[in-house]
């Protein structure tokens, strides 16, 4: 965990959407968590298929340092429309179209996120594509802008399959531009909080039917797509954890007011990035929305260098290459950064927006 010193906020990094034997994942939470340890992660996010049976377990806790969050992943008659639904006691009800299922979710106090958005692939009859249609349904919170699993996916070919298999961590690029497009759209009426998805399965395969192999395993994909919040209170402090329900609040707390950040581990550790604006020596982090009054001064400090974009409704408005910049303008919109090293997507931000109106 990394605090900021100017504000009392503290960064934990994080993986989304995860699968365990409880569904179609290949190893037990206690051993995942156990690999997160490892890997330097404070929190996981559970979401297997159709099923809450191990939050009903009480597995939902700490592990050592990892905190698992369990929650499950839905989907319509179709099997589109995929949705992680957290913070609910026991599943909805079953064949339920996706519009529905997002109201119910909402009404009992849950947190919903729209999963792999924009999925296209021809790959396989089976592994088709489950995209999100259901944009006519109200109150889901958040969005996978980036699906590590899909892009995977989305890049195999009959070719290059096995290369894939073996380089898994070459295949991250960066997010589909149609989501993020979508994503600037939302923010202007309301907020929806940007994540990152590794939808971890680690499924298990006999190459040529003989020799054993994972395809792209937990210890693995925990160095790609991480998720980074800014919460209010640190989930560790002198060597002690929270009391669960306090981190749990924390996190969602965190979520629910977009203070996140997406990062690809594979460009470089992303700990330290700060999105922030200014005005009137006031400070608001990533997720703020602001009615416009005057000049406000957007900044970006970075761990590392990198070529960095603020966007204004999806358009850049100033590109910068080093560890910081500032943009300043009285203009209302969608703000938010992009940053990209080693030739590929690196950071997306949450966006800070400025309103003309005021948001009820």
């Amino acid at each position: 965990m990394v605090a900021d010193v100017k504000n009392p906020l503290y960064e934990v990094v994080g993986a989304v959407h995860l699968h365990s034997d409880f569904s179609d994942g290949s190893l037990p939470i206690p051993e995942i968590a156990e690999i997160a340890d490892r890997k330097g992660l404070d929190f996981l996010m559970f979401s297997d298929h159709n099923t809450l049976e191990p939050k009903r377990k009480g597995m939902e806790k700490w592990y050592g340092k990892v905190l698992v969050l369990i929650g499950y992943e839905i989907n319509d008659p179709q099997d589109c429309n995929h949705y992680l639904a957290f913070r609910i006691q026991k599943e909805v009800y079953k064949g339920l179209p996706a519009k529905e299922y997002v109201r119910r979710v909402r009404e009992t106090g849950g947190f919903g996120i729209i999963a792999h958005p924009a999925e296209k692939r021809n790959f396989s009859e089976a592994y088709p594509p489950y995209p999100w249609t259901a944009w006519d349904a109200e109150g889901f919170d958040g969005i996978e802008i980036w699906n590590q699993l899909s892009e995977w996916i989305e890049g195999v070919t009959r070719r290059n399959v096995l290369w894939r298999i073996l380089h898994p961590l070459r295949s991250i690029r960066y997010p589909v531009r149609e989501t993020l497009g979508r994503w600037d759209r939302l923010n202007q009426t309301r907020r929806v909080v940007g994540v990152g998805g590794i939808d971890v399965h680690a499924y298990r395969i006999k190459l040529l039917g003989l020799f054993p192999l994972e395809i792209y395993p937990y210890k693995v994909q925990f160095r790609s797509i991480r998720t980074h919040l800014l919460t209010k209170n640190p989930l560790q402090k002198a060597g002690r954890s929270l009391p669960f329900k306090k981190a749990e609040e924390a996190i969602f707390g965190a979520l629910s007011m977009g203070r996140c950040f997406v990062s690809n581990f594979r460009g470089g550790d992303a700990k330290g990035f700060r999105f922030w604006v200014e005005r009137r020596a006031e400070e608001h982090p990533m997720g703020s929305r602001l009615v416009r009054e005057g000049e406000c001064v957007f900044r970006v400090r970075l761990p590392l260098s990198g070529t960095i974009r603020i966007l204004q409704d999806g358009q850049e408005v100033k590109r910068a290459r080093g560890k910081a910049v500032s943009y300043r303008t009285d203009e209302a919109g969608v703000f938010r950064t992009e940053v990209f090293r080693k030739n590929r997507g690196w950071i997306y931000s949450n966006p800070i927006v400025i309103t003309d109106r005021i948001f009820l």
